[in-house]
């Protein structure tokens, strides 16, 4: 099981996983959702927050989907 830090009760913590960007962008292998968590991470803006589209336009920037 992973570490987690524990979580007090003035706090909540919203949990994204590889699952569920590979949900959003099934062009991504898991070692490509996997960076693409820790680019949202470090580099997402507080005022949006992570959201659906947030995933799907981080991963397209960094893995562009190849035109069929």
């Amino acid at each position: 099981m992973a570490k987690m830090d524990k979580i007090e009760n003035d706090e909540i913590a919203i949990v994204w996983s590889v699952d569920d960007v590979l949900q959003e962008c099934d062009w991504l292998n898991r070692d490509q959702a996997l960076k693409v968590l820790h680019d949202l991470k470090h580099n997402h803006d507080a005022t949006i927050g992570i959201n659906w589209d947030v995933i799907r336009y981080t991963a397209d920037c960094m893995y562009p989907e190849k035109e069929a």
